[in-house]
């Protein structure tokens, strides 16, 4: 019975002093999504273990032109936000394997205008607002750039569904005409939407 309990005893130890060998660690960087989107990044838990809050802002466009006596202008904007947990293995010194899931949601909305320059004035615009949430598994890679600093990649295959609503007006001197659509879409998959890279400061 004694020997039951000193053996009890060493492997409770260890199993604890092994449990402590993850390191209280914070991260805070910036992401890049294709070219035309960047975002934050905040991390907090351990070395091995971290929740993850990912904000996205689409850059998009604000642009004007001429063509064929029609004016067009166009913009369009996004920002999302992402949450979920992260896992990590180090693999070697300098590459660490990261998974886990996120949950995200963003409001995307594109705008445009085009307005007759001829004698026959004739002025027509679309609106175009989703609201989209989502789930998605995380699987990526770091690379250690020394203690503080890491350059990461990962994919975010997933499912989201996309709602809002579509808004085209179009008007004359003698008539004025507006039409409303419901949006809703469902999509899955992994494309490069689905990709980020990320810089990170550890502290």
């Amino acid at each position: 019975m004694k020997n039951f309990i000193f053996i009890f005893s060493i492997l409770f130890f260890s199993y604890n002093l092994f449990s402590q060998e993850s390191i209280k660690q914070k991260e805070i960087g910036i992401t890049f999504y294709n070219l035309n989107s960047f975002g934050l990044t905040y991390k907090s838990g351990t070395n091995t273990s971290l929740w993850r809050f990912n904000t996205i802002f689409a850059t998009g466009n604000n642009q004007k032109y001429t063509s064929d006596s029609v004016t067009t202008k166009q913009n369009s904007f996004g920002v999302g936000l992402r949450a979920g947990k992260e896992f990590r293995k180090l693999i070697t010194p300098k590459f660490e394997l990261r998974y886990g899931v996120d949950l995200s949601f963003s409001v995307n909305q594109s705008k445009s205008k085009n307005v007759s320059l001829t004698s026959y004035k004739y002025e027509t615009s679309q609106n175009i607002t989703t609201y989209n949430p989502g789930l998605n598994l995380v699987f990526g890679f770091n690379y250690l750039l020394g203690d503080q600093l890491a350059l990461g990649i990962e994919l975010m295959p997933g499912i989201s569904y996309s709602t809002g609503k579509y808004t085209q007006t179009a008007k004359t001197p003698s008539h004025f005409k507006t039409e409303k659509q419901d949006i809703s879409n469902f999509s899955y998959g992994l494309n490069n939407q689905f990709a980020m890279l990320s810089l990170s400061y550890k502290f």
